[in-house]
C-alpha cells in the first residue's frame, strides 16, 4: 500500500497540501494527521475515502508511539512524508510556559519524532518534506522560541539529507516567510493586529512551490523572492546586520514589541 503522510493536515499550509496531491498517481490513502479529530473528519468529507485521519498529537510520547504501532501493524510504502504541524509565531514581550513548550515540542520535536518513525518505511522514490520557517535563517528577537525550533528542524533536514545520501529518497526543507493562513489571525488579548506585512504570500502557492521543489530533490524551497533573497542576506551580511534587520524590519510592524523581552 503507497500512502502519503501529511501532519498539521486539518488546516493551513497542510490542508494545501492535501488538497494539492489528494490525486497523486499510485497513492491508495492519504493519512491526515492532527489533534482535532472533527477537522480530520471533514477533510474526509471534503476530498473523498481516500483521506484516513490519524488524531496524533506530536508533542505527546504516547500519541506518537501509538502512531508508530499503527505503522508497524500496516506496514505501508510512505510515497510522501509532509511535516506540516506547528505553532504560530507569537510576536510578545513574554509567553507562558506551556505554550513556551508547545512551540519547542511541536515545531521542532514533534516534526523530529515523526521522521523518525516514518523512515523506515520511506522506500527508492520517496520523498521527505519538512516545513521550517524563513524564521530559521536568524535569531529573531521577541519570537526567538519560534525562530529556535525552526531552525532546528530545518538543520535536522539538512543533515538528515546527508545521512541518507545514497537511499534515493528525496529530502527538501520548505521555509516560507508570511502566510496568509489562520496561523496569522492574532487574537486581541495577545497581540496586537499586524499592520503590514513583508513579503506575505499564500497558503495554495506555498504548497505548489514545495511540491515542485520537492520532486526535483532541492535541498531548500523558497516560496518567495523575498525569502530567497533574505537566506543570502543572512548569510553575508554580519550578525549584528542580520539581527538590527530581524528585528527593525521584521519586528517594527507588530506594535506589541516594545523593547523589552520576557526575562526583563
Amino acid at each position: 500500500m503507497n500512502i502519503i503522510i501529511v501532519t498539521g493536515a486539518a488546516g493551513g499550509i497542510g490542508k494545501e497540501f492535501v488538497r494539492q496531491l489528494k490525486n497523486e498517481k499510485g497513492i491508495d490513502e492519504i493519512w491526515v494527521i492532527g489533534r482535532t479529530e472533527a477537522k480530520l473528519q471533514a477533510l474526509k468529507d471534503e476530498f473523498g475515502d481516500k483521506i484516513v485521519p490519524y488524531a496524533v498529537d506530536v508533542t505527546d510520547d504516547a500519541s506518537m508511539m501509538a502512531f508508530q504501532d499503527v505503522l508497524k501493524e500496516k506496514n505501508p510504502t510512505v510515497k510522501w512524508l509532509i511535516n506540516c504541524a506547528g505553532t504560530r509565531a507569537l510576536y510578545k514581550p513574554g509567553a507562558d510556559l506551556p505554550r513556551f513548550l508547545a512551540t519547542i515540542r511541536t515545531n521542532g520535536v514533534g516534526n523530529i519524532a515523526m521522521c523518525y518513525i516514518c523512515i523506515p518505511y520511506l522506500k527508492k522514490g520517496s520523498i521527505l518534506l519538512n516545513v521550517s520557517s524563513a524564521a530559521s535563517f536568524q535569531p529573531l528577537p521577541f519570537n526567538n522560541t519560534y525562530a529556535a525550533s525552526k531552525v532546528a528542524l530545518r538543520f535536522y533536514t539538512k543533515g538528515l539529507e546527508r545521512e541518507l545520501k545514497g537511499k534515493g529518497i528525496k529530502i527538501t526543507c520548505c521555509c516560507p516567510g508570511w502566510v496568509d493562513t489562520e496561523l496569522m489571525k492574532f487574537k486581541p488579548d495577545e497581540v496586537t493586529p499586524i499592520i503590514k506585512l513583508p513579503g506575505v504570500t499564500t497558503g495554495p502557492h506555498v504548497a505548489k512551490k514545495a511540491i515542485k521543489d520537492a520532486r526535483k530533490g532541492k535541498s531548500i524551497s523558497f516560496p518567495t523572492l523575498k525569502v530567497h533573497r533574505d537566506y543570502y542576506l543572512t548569510k553575508f551580511l554580519p550578525g549584528k546586520v542580520v539581527l538590527w534587520y530581524a528585528e527593525h524590519i521584521e519586528c517594527d510592524n507588530v506594535p506589541a514589541v516594545d523593547g523589552k523581552g520576557i526575562y526583563t
